[in-house]
This record gives structure tokens, C-alpha cells and sequence, in this order.
């Protein structure tokens, strides 16, 4: 169901704006994960707009059926203006919205108390946190508000488009 549709995939990290202590692990809609999903949506004749702080690689921006939105995904006016935005491509390119797939996402590797008895950076956790969940959440409560507004196919089920969170096996990895 993603023929002629358009489908936002997120990156959109922030930057984090201190010197890391521990490692940073960032997922982005223009590489890994993310870049694989906009290539199948692409292949399968969707239109894809990417909201991520990283343009995708250049032979993509290329493609009509991509749109680009340089988006800090901890911004709620980034956020909103990049919404806005692709609802307007869509009235542009007839393809309604199909849907959100949230790809935006870090991960820490630090343990809540060092070996040094140091504990877990506060603003560390509060920026993973905030591009994890508070920035998906925000990206999608907004799209909703457009996707409720999609004439729901015809069916039992009257689908109006889906909404995905990817994560990696590192958000469920847990040490002592």
C-alpha cells in the first residue's frame, strides 16, 4: 500500500552540544537503517520525504518523488515546518500521506555509575531521550493530525496510512 503514497522517514538528530564522554551511536533517514528504508519505499513507487538534519546521498535529491527537509528533530518548529511542508508536496504531487517511519535515533554506551564512581551524564540522557522519544512522539502526533484528514481506503479495516518506530538492538541491550 505505498504506491503513489508519500511516507515521511525521520532522522533529524540534534547535534549533542558537549564533548561526548562516552560513544554516540546516531540512525538517520540518509544512511544505515533509514537510507534503507527510503530506497524500498522508492522502489516501490512511494514519494518520500526526508526530514533529517543530514541530506540524503546526492543521487537521491535528484529523484522527484524526494523531497529534502533539513530538520533538527528536537525542534518543535523544525518539526512542525517540515509537517507543514510535505503536506504541501503532497497537494503538489497528488500523493497523499501514507504514513510516518520514524528512523531518528541515538544510542549511549555509558553506565549509569562509571569505574571511576562518576555518574551518567544528565544532559547525555536527556538528549538521548529527547531524539528517541520526545522527538518520534512530537514528529508523530503532528502527522497524525494531517493523517486523520486521509480519505480512509475502502475495506473493513478503512486504513488511512501506518506509523512505525525503529530501534536497534541496542536500545534493549542492557549491562551491569
Amino acid at each position: 500500500k505505498t504506491e503513489g503514497r508519500t511516507f515521511i522517514v525521520s532522522g533529524g538528530y540534534a547535534l549533542f552540544p558537549l564533548a561526548l564522554p562516552t560513544p554516540i551511536s546516531i540512525r538517520s533517514s540518509s544512511s544505515g537503517l533509514g537510507l534503507a528504508t527510503v530506497e524500498e519505499l522508492l522502489a516501490s513507487k512511494a514519494y518520500v520525504s526526508i526530514v533529517d538534519r543530514s541530506p540524503p546521498p546526492s543521487h537521491l535529491l535528484t529523484s522527484p518523488s524526494i523531497k529534502y527537509i533539513e530538520t533538527d528533530i528536537l525542534s518543535n518548529p523544525a518539526v512542525t515546518s517540515a509537517v507543514d511542508a510535505t503536506v504541501a508536496w503532497t497537494r503538489e504531487t497528488k500523493a497523499p500521506l501514507g504514513g510516518v517511519i520514524n528512523c531518528a535515533g541515538v544510542g549511549t554506551a555509558a553506565k549509569i555509575i562509571d569505574a571511576h564512581g562518576e555518574p551518567h551524564s544528565l544532559d547525555l540522557w536527556e538528549f538521548a531521550i529527547g531524539v528517541n522519544l520526545t522527538g518520534s512522539f512530537n514528529l508523530t502526533r503532528l502527522v497524525l493530525k494531517e493523517l486523520v484528514k486521509v480519505e480512509p481506503e475502502e475495506g473493513q479495516d478503512g486504513e488511512r496510512g501506518v506509523v512505525v518506530f525503529v530501534a536497534s538492538a541496542a536500545a534493549v541491550s542492557v549491562s551491569f
